[in-house]
């Protein structure tokens, strides 16, 4: 039985060395050169024309040490000088006519048609309510309410009432207007 075994051993032996040589052989023993469809001819070499760079370098420095100067002529534009300009005559800018759509212009601020024309507080450390004249009619409002639909008290302050526009919000303010002695 051993004999077997070590029969088959060998036999599998000389499988595994004949599939090493054949890849070998296919590996190595082919030129990927003459694949590719390139091969080196010794024969065929030129060597490339070179030239003494010395001149090369010494123009490129007298090429640094240049300066530009203006001569009044944009070096973009392929153009002739514009022509010389007379300072006794009068320069008229050009008037240039806006192109494509425009934006809407910003909404004006809000106002408040009523007159603030005084102010108080509540008996106790309560809060300041203002006095606003509309038409005939007299309203007296604190901060954060709103009057004529839109408008939000914003600040009642000694001289001047801040309000905001609730639907733009926007923000204005009125000066405080006296009312005159009869």
């Amino acid at each position: 039985m051993a004999d077997k075994k070590k029969q088959k051993e060998l036999i599998v032996l000389a499988a595994l060395i004949a599939v090493g040589a054949l890849v070998w052989f296919f590996y190595f023993g082919h030129t990927h050169t003459s694949k590719v469809g390139y091969r080196f001819n010794p024969t065929a070499y030129t060597p490339i024309n070179a030239q003494d760079f010395g001149k090369v370098f010494e123009q490129l420095k007298s090429a640094e040490t240049t300066e530009y100067k203006a001569t009044g002529r944009n070096i973009f534009i392929a153009a002739p000088l514009p022509p010389p300009v007379d300072p006794s005559a009068k320069v008229v800018e050009p008037v240039h006519a806006p192109i494509g759509p425009q934006k809407d212009p910003p909404p004006p601020p809000p106002v408040l048609t009523m007159k603030f024309y005084g102010y108080g507080t509540l008996p106790q450390g309560g809060a300041r309510r203002a006095f606003l004249l509309d038409g005939e009619e007299v309203r007296i409002v604190g901060e954060g309410e709103i009057v004529q639909n839109h408008i939000r008290i914003l600040h009642i302050g000694n001289d001047r009432i801040e309000f905001e526009d609730t639907n733009t919000g926007l923000r204005g303010s009125n000066a405080l207007e006296m009312q005159p002695a009869v």
